[in-house]
């Protein structure tokens, strides 16, 4: 008797670490995830006639931790392109008039978002979730074109092209390209709305920049903050 009462102890003590494991994997605070969508991003020029948007994606891990069932912090690590397209940039510095030309900003980044969220539960499997942050951004590549819609330079050509971030020198005898780069830092606010079904999610968010991100050397009075527009679709692992 005592070795079957042994037994049973030993069973319904085994039976409980197996039910206390599973609540405790249930009830984890992290949570993982991938993230991938589609970008419409644009930038706010003081200097230009107008200004394009220019279609990109996003993709990256996420992450989130609950600090409860409604109170959240999200981040994660996303690759974003971002861009635009902007007519007769720097355009109060030609005299008597600009050219007839178009910059095309093409930007790669690594974004790191801090947002903190919150969870609404609408029903069953079914949530809301409301966020915002700051994000950090950083510039890791991106070729910028300059073309003229009227007219040649007088090598004959009508279109040159640079690395977006960098020292701006598209060669020794155009050191006045300087003032078209961008810094690769860039630090700005965003929003987003989730609608969850388990472990689906689909949402829109927004992100402006803050920092002016234009390389001050030739044109000392530019300023460049980007935007964008975004539509993801996420999946938790876990």
């Amino acid at each position: 008797m005592k070795k079957y009462h042994f037994l049973k102890t030993l069973l319904f003590a085994g039976i409980a670490l197996l039910i206390n494991e599973s609540a405790s994997a249930q009830t984890d605070p992290v949570s993982f995830g991938i993230k991938a969508g589609y970008n419409l991003s644009g930038a706010s020029v003081n200097d230009a006639t107008g200004t394009n948007s220019k279609s990109g994606y996003h993709i990256g891990g996420t992450v989130e931790y609950s600090l409860s069932k409604k109170i959240l912090i999200q981040s994660g690590l996303i690759f974003s392109t971002k861009g635009s397209k902007i007519h007769q940039l720097n355009a109060s510095g030609y005299i008597p008039q600009p050219p007839d030309d178009t910059h095309t900003f093409n930007q790669s980044y690594l974004i790191l978002p801090v947002y903190g969220a919150y969870k609404l539960n609408i029903k069953k499997d079914v949530n809301i979730v409301f966020a915002a942050g700051p994000y950090l951004g950083y510039g890791i590549g991106g070729k910028t074109t300059q073309k003229l819609n009227k007219g040649a330079w007088s090598e004959g050509v009508t279109e040159i092209s640079w690395n977006t971030f960098g020292d701006g020198i598209y060669d020794t005898t155009r050191d006045w390209l300087r003032g078209t780069t961008l810094k690769r830092l860039d630090v700005g606010v965003g929003a987003n709305i989730n609608v969850e079904y388990r472990q689906f999610i689909l949402g829109i968010g927004y992100e402006q920049g803050l920092r002016n991100i234009a390389e001050q050397a030739y044109h000392k009075n530019l300023k460049y903050k980007n935007n964008n527009l975004q539509f993801s679709l996420a999946y938790k692992l876990r």
